[in-house]
């Protein structure tokens, strides 16, 4: 059984809960092919740095995961 604490799962190891992870990947990914403002579907005031926060969030947890995240981050045009 999965076991959370704080928005991790804590079970043999700690990491993000996959949805999480999936849900940030799709994100940055439309927002790469459709613009950035097409996925601040909650109205967020500063999106970019919303985004980098919680691929940060990932950063402390799994590097690795968290290097492609950041990838698909660099690429987002911020003007459309």
């Amino acid at each position: 059984m999965r076991q959370h604490l704080a928005g991790l799962v804590i079970n043999e190891r700690v990491t993000v809960k996959r949805c999480d992870l999936d849900r940030l990947k799709a994100i940055l990914t439309n927002a790469v092919r459709h613009g950035p403002t097409s996925q601040n579907r909650e109205g967020v005031p500063d999106f970019r740095s919303h985004l980098e926060g919680r691929v940060g969030f990932v950063r402390m947890v799994n590097p690795t995961k968290a290097a492609q995240l950041q990838e698909l981050l660099a690429t987002i045009d911020w003007s459309r």
